[in-house]
């Protein structure tokens, strides 16, 4: 009965998985590991749920008690870790601002050939208010030039501050990162080469609340005093940025040096 209540239990989340990954294609979420890892983790589960008798008899056999300790520990520690990053997700998607700031960083999130996707547009936009309340305050818009876009997304989002009656000498363009560690690396370099950046001073950061930990880490290993301001992510996108940025902390805490 316990085997035949796990089987089911995989077979749920399996269909979960999968639905879940079609509900925001349909949405147009995009093509991305967000979008598509619960369906991929819903057919691995589904398989398991329909075939772990199968697979314990012809596969396993008399190492199964072995693979199942194994299995079981991987999991937990697994589960441990997916509750631990998630809990630093969440309470660090917005800091207390400081009084006086000299420079803002608006990370890149993707065009739609030369266009600001919508979630670009939410960072943009948010920057674009701080800056009209802060007329001494310049900004670094940092990204690269992906796949399907026409320009790069410093350059896209130039265009969208200048047309919105922000100074150009009020602008940095950083347009080589393809990353968010690379983002933070060669800001980083850009800053230093203004006369009147001091590293210790605080540098405000808006990316969206699910990416914010994940930055202010990076750019603390680039030398920079980040201060988070969150966007807002689209209630339908929540679950699977979430679930895609527990992957990319551990990528980024093992990799990006």
């Amino acid at each position: 009965m316990a085997k035949n209540r796990a089987s089911i239990m995989f077979i749920i989340l399996g269909w979960v998985g999968i639905l879940d990954t079609l509900f925001v294609l349909v949405l147009n979420g995009g093509i991305n590991l967000g979008t598509l890892l619960p369906g991929f983790l819903g057919v691995a589960m589904l398989f398991w749920g329909y075939k772990s008798d199968y697979l314990r008899q012809h596969f396993f056999k008399n190492r199964w008690l072995k693979v199942r300790q194994l299995v079981r520990l991987s999991m937990v520690m697994v589960l441990v870790s997916f509750m631990l990053i998630e809990s630093l997700l969440l309470y660090n998607t917005k800091d207390p601002l400081p009084g006086q700031v000299g420079y803002l960083i608006i990370l890149g999130a993707g065009l739609n050939g030369d266009k600001l996707s919508w979630t670009l547009w939410e960072r943009v936009d948010k920057g674009l208010r701080i800056l009209q309340d802060n007329k001494d305050m310049k900004v670094v818009v940092s990204g690269g030039k992906g796949p399907g876009e026409w320009i790069t997304e410093a350059e896209a989002m130039q265009r969208y501050l200048v047309e919105q009656g922000i100074a150009k000498e009020r602008i940095i363009k950083e347009e080589q990162s393809t990353s968010t560690m690379e983002n933070f690396r060669y800001t980083r370099e850009l800053l230093g080469q203004q006369s009147s950046y001091e590293p210790s001073e605080p540098v405000l950061v808006i990316t969206n609340d699910f990416h914010m930990f994940r930055s202010k880490f990076l750019a603390r290993r680039n030398g920079l005093n980040p201060v988070g301001v969150s966007s807002p992510t689209p209630w339908y996108l929540r679950p699977n940025a979430y679930l895609r940025e527990y992957f990319a902390v551990v990528k980024s805490f093992v990799f990006d040096r």
